[in-house]
């Protein structure tokens, strides 16, 4: 059986990755894992390094998995980088002459995502928003052979995130075919919530023929399909007061249309404006942190996605 081979993706001052590969040498797709993209986000690390380690029956393909991306803002643990303050997952395809962030989204684009035929990033809501489990997938038309869709229903989350557009800079939009993950897990680390993102993976690749179907638990439950946007930069709902943001809704909730999402109150409790949405969805983002000023991006509702 092929085993594992590790390498190490070396960048100026002491910086890189590690890339881990498991080869069938056999005919097939080339799919890339990544961990750690933020590094306040713990779970996908410890998938991607559980899966890195793993006896499987690569049936054909490739499987290629960077166990940690950003190795400088994970040993900070936080979601940006400590060396220019930037966030990898708004910086592909990143610039070989630019910021310590700015290489490294260039080596992962040119040397790990450059000819993958799909990513998965592990990502987790982390400590800024609150998020259901669910995954994401870009429907622009780039995705031709529907690899995206497929691997994002494979997964088997709560939710199926389907976005129409495609936000730049994102590390999902350096590829034609992505999912990513998300998880209401701000800390402390959930090893339980690992153990289902690996398991999200195997049934990934179950779907994709790499491997038997057999080595692929069955997801937990039936995944409800949802679209909207989706930019979390842009996309949600913002406030128009300064104050404290107060949730009235939980993730993964419905939501009527009309229906107050939260509140902005000052110290004394008084309420300086209501949040409500604009139309039937589930809550599918939340600012976890209560303070807001105008224009802060609050809370996203998406649809229930109709299409088949």
């Amino acid at each position: 059986m092929p085993a594992w081979t590790r390498s190490r993706v070396s960048l100026p001052n002491d910086r890189g990755f590690d890339r881990c590969r498991l080869d069938s040498r056999r005919p097939g797709l080339r799919v890339v894992v990544f961990g750690g993209t933020h590094g306040d986000e713990t779970e996908g690390v410890l998938a991607a390094n559980r899966l890195a380690g793993a006896d499987l029956a690569l049936m054909s393909g490739v499987l290629e998995v960077v166990p940690i991306v950003h190795e400088a803002a994970y040993f900070n643990d936080t979601r940006i980088s400590p060396l220019d303050g930037r966030d990898l997952a708004r910086t592909f395809p990143g610039d070989p002459a630019g910021t310590p962030t700015q290489q490294l989204a260039h080596a992962l684009h040119t040397q790990i995502l450059a000819g993958a035929d799909l990513l998965i990033d592990l990502h987790t809501a982390g400590s800024y928003l609150d998020i259901p489990y669910l995954t994401g997938y870009i429907d622009d038309g780039r995705d031709k052979k529907g690899l995206g869709e497929r691997a994002a229903k494979a997964f088997g989350a709560d939710f199926i995130w389907r976005h129409e557009t495609r936000a730049p800079g994102r590390t999902l939009s350096d590829m034609d075919a992505a999912i990513y993950t998300e998880a209401p897990l701000p800390g402390p680390t959930d090893a339980a919530f690992a153990d289902r993102y690996y398991d999200g993976v195997l049934r990934v690749l179950a779907e994709l023929g790499m491997l038997d179907r057999s080595a692929a638990p069955k997801p937990e439950k039936p995944s409800r399909r949802i679209v909207s946007g989706g930019d979390v930069d842009k996309d949600m709902q913002p406030v128009g007061r300064a104050g404290l943001f107060i949730h009235k809704v939980r993730h993964g909730e419905k939501v009527a249309k009309g229906q107050v999402l939260g509140q902005v109150i000052d110290v004394r409790g008084a309420v300086l404006e209501e949040i409500r949405s604009h139309y039937e969805g589930w809550v599918v983002v939340l600012k976890r942190r209560p303070h807001v000023k105008p224009g802060d991006q609050v809370v996203g509702v998406a649809v229930a996605d109709t299409r088949l």
